[in-house]
């Protein structure tokens, strides 16, 4: 049974007549932030004390927390009937801003960076506490420019190519961010056509595919620390040349060159790595 609370007080039971909501749709994803939406007519008690970005929404399966979050956006009808737009609570790394930084160590180290940082500009009901670390190996990061935290650490994290997943927990009134190898969360039940798969399309795109790959690292600096327009290569690690080649696929497409670039990274091992 789903339950739906706000700010502790029911929102929604399926065994209140009042207190119900409608069309709810939850999406859970993986190193997303979630959404939750739903629809609330004016009988509902609790409809003029949904509070935009105030507000904690929580969904309840069976007694366990599946979501934490806060109202974004509302749309009201002619009827009053109101469709609100829930972000999960990891939209709140949106509430702070991380200013230009470079790093290099280990991944605990660097979350602990964006943690903290975040931690020190926003309320105490959206602070974070770094749980499980279990990704190993050093690392190379730095901006010049502003972002909001939850752009620089998934684009630096997950979002670079570096794998891993990023979970949130509640324990005893507190978030943790877990960053694990590997996810936790395994389902038990089959996968049936017709049955919970009601559609399938798989998509190939031909202008995706590259064989050979130029990575291409941070800009140089010359003797005084001031940048070149020349980048950092893995010539110097990879027998003077620039290049990496995947021999399948140029068996199987020929010779499509490509290239990435990686701002961050001023190591040509990391990049080649990379």
């Amino acid at each position: 049974m789903y339950l739906v609370t706000i700010d502790n007080t029911i929102l929604h039971d399926p065994r209140i007549k009042d207190y119900q909501i409608l069309n709810p749709v939850l999406n859970l994803e993986v190193n997303k932030t979630h959404s939750f939406n739903f629809t609330i007519y004016p009988n509902n008690p609790m409809f003029n004390s949904i509070e935009r970005l105030k507000s904690i929404i929580e969904v309840y399966d069976d007694g366990e927390l599946i979501f934490r979050g806060r109202p974004l956006n509302d749309t009201a009808d002619f009827n009053k009937a109101t469709t609100i737009q829930c972000e999960g609570e990891l939209a709140y790394l949106n509430d702070s801003t991380m200013e230009p930084y470079s790093y290099f160590g280990n991944l605990r180290g660097l979350l602990e960076l964006y943690i903290d940082n975040h931690n020190a500009q926003v309320d105490a009901s959206k602070r974070f506490t770094l749980g499980t670390v279990n990704v190993v190996g050093d690392f190379v990061r730095s901006n010049i420019d502003y972002t909001n935290t939850w752009e620089e650490l998934s684009t630096k994290t997950f979002g670079s190519g570096m794998g891993g997943y990023l979970r949130l927990r509640r324990e005893n009134g507190v978030n943790y961010i877990d960053y694990l190898t590997d996810s936790t969360y395994i389902s038990g039940q089959t996968i049936e056509l017709s049955k919970n798969l009601l559609d399938y399309e798989k998509t190939v795109k031909a202008s995706d595919i590259v064989t050979v790959l130029i990575p291409l690292g941070a800009k140089l600096k010359d003797e005084e620390g001031n940048e070149l327009d020349e980048r950092l290569t893995i010539e110097s690690v990879n027998a003077g040349s620039k290049f990496i080649e995947h021999s399948n696929g140029i068996s199987k497409y020929g010779r499509i060159v490509g290239y990435k670039v990686w701002d961050d990274i001023n190591s040509p091992s990391l990049l080649k790595t990379r």
